[in-house]
């Protein structure tokens, strides 16, 4: 017997009435018989035939198809997909219209300068009309011939004044050999980045002075103060001192309403209490429960690696032996990308094969290897560079840009057809897979890394393929 043609029913809503829609194949039976029930009508908007509907639709349709065709309902009451969205029931807000960004013409780095007579700050930047006819209009800058730049004096209120001209329109970074120590400078570097309306609250600059105090990094001030003034900057109408009274319960709320904003990561939320929790309780020395604050479940991120056979792809893409020496360190000897910056010459170990790490993460000093490859590499690099004290100098002396070794590698990339596995920090991941499916005990390799815990290590244990290769998939059995 032939199977009768099927009809699929779906309820669809349209211009405020329920609709039952019909999608079937073409079949002149089915339109003959429609044609004969004037209450099923063509529906432009679904491009299909469409019922009232209600509790008996079904019913009818069913007995008007009978005999010539197979009703299926099994759909009418699924949530379609393109109908999906996400509802919230309640009294939850979330912040929008925080620390707006400035859209910038261009950016301007200020590199610490030495010449014949004088010491100056050398404002460089890629050509570029509208950069410099703000630095033209700009009071504080003035045009060096002898340089062929623009400068600024290395004086405290001269930059301050500089800064507060030129960031609404121009992004001002910092040359790696140029330290700040002033804490209103910091500030303006730190909120440069944003609009600042009339409700726009800085974070306190004694804030600054208590993490530097406290011996943090600059990036790490940076990131702390960021936080902060996110928490400042989202409760426009609360002044200052009415924000550090806030007990837990509201910090608590500010989170969620910050992963409902922007579905921020754990990671992102957990350095938001973090900042916050240093804000009030170390700085502020407030006595409040912060321990109640609510921290987001980490997910476990495996890192992404490449093959041995990849990374030998990379490297040999790279004729500049610099720019192969740089990366090649990374990967041969685990380093973050930090460590290899602040490298100096008499770190090198050639003796004892060994490299030693000062002021790492953490404040810690540990040895790592170094690799035969990666030895006569250095010493055909220093041959032909000599760097002086940093065993890898910028441009214009001093440490080297880690934007410069990320370009370094995406370009290898790039040219070597490898697929890309992440940024610069993934040859550090891949040393520590490889050395683990060479046989190297997790111990040895969390030293060589300056891991706290060995928790830290045993994720490249998930990465790993030393075992993983060993295990037959039970479907193979089938085959045998």
């Amino acid at each position: 017997m032939k199977a009768l043609p099927v009809i699929y029913l779906n309820h669809r809503e349209s211009q405020q009435s329920n609709l039952c829609v019909l999608y079937f194949k073409q079949n002149d039976t089915i339109l003959k018989r429609i044609r004969q029930n004037g209450w099923i009508k063509w529906n432009s908007e679904f491009n299909a035939f469409a019922a009232p509907s209600n509790q008996k639709t079904i019913g009818h349709l069913i007995d008007v198809f009978e005999d010539i065709a197979e009703v299926n309902h099994s759909y009418y009451h699924a949530r379609l997909k393109e109908n999906v969205e996400q509802v919230v029931i309640g009294d939850t807000h979330y912040f929008t219209g925080v620390l707006e960004k400035i859209d910038k013409l261009g950016s301007v780095t200020l590199v610490p300068y030495k010449t014949e007579f004088h010491r100056c700050i050398v404002i460089s930047f890629k050509s570029n009309k509208d950069v410099f006819k703000v630095l033209s209009d700009c009071q504080s800058a003035n045009w060096n011939k002898q340089v062929r730049a623009f400068v600024l004096p290395p004086n405290k209120s001269v930059i301050i004044r500089f800064l507060e001209e030129v960031t609404s329109q121009l992004r001002v970074k910092l040359h790696n050999e140029l330290t700040i120590a002033d804490y209103r400078i910091m500030q303006l570097l730190f909120e440069q980045a944003y609009h600042k309306n009339l409700y726009f609250k800085s974070c306190p600059i004694e804030f600054i002075k208590f993490m530097q105090l406290k011996a943090y990094s600059y990036n790490t001030i940076n990131t702390y103060y960021y936080y902060v003034l996110r928490l400042l900057n989202c409760y426009r109408q609360n002044s200052l001192t009415q924000i550090n009274a806030f007990d837990s319960d509201v910090i608590n709320d500010y989170h969620k309403k910050m992963i409902g904003e922007k579905n921020y990561s754990e990671q992102t939320i957990n350095q938001s209490v973090n900042a916050i929790k240093l804000y009030f309780k170390g700085y502020l020395k407030r006595e409040m429960q912060l321990e109640e604050v609510i921290r987001p479940k980490v997910g476990k991120v495996l890192p992404k690696v490449w093959s041995q056979e990849e990374i030998e792809r990379i490297l040999n893409s790279i004729e500049n032996i610099k720019h192969k020496t740089i990366l090649s360190v990374i990967y041969g000897s685990g380093l973050r990308i930090g460590e290899v910056l602040k490298l100096r010459i008499e770190d090198i170990d050639s003796k004892r094969m060994r490299m030693r790490i000062l002021g790492a993460k953490g404040k810690k000093d540990r040895y790592t290897i170094i690799g035969q490859y990666t030895l006569e590499l250095l010493r055909q690099y220093y041959k032909e560079y000599k760097p002086d004290k940093l065993l890898f100098e910028g441009q214009f002396g001093g440490q080297y840009s880690t934007t410069s070794i990320s370009r370094i590698l995406f370009n290898a990339i790039k040219k070597s057809g490898v697929p890309k596995r992440g940024g610069v920090h993934s040859l550090r991941h891949s040393f520590a897979t490889h050395l683990l499916e060479s046989g190297t005990d997790l111990r040895y390799i969390q030293e060589l890394l300056g891991h706290n815990s060995s928790t830290t290590t045993e994720i490249y244990t998930y990465v790993s393929n030393k075992h993983i290769e060993q295990i037959k998939s039970p479907i193979d059995r089938l085959l045998s």
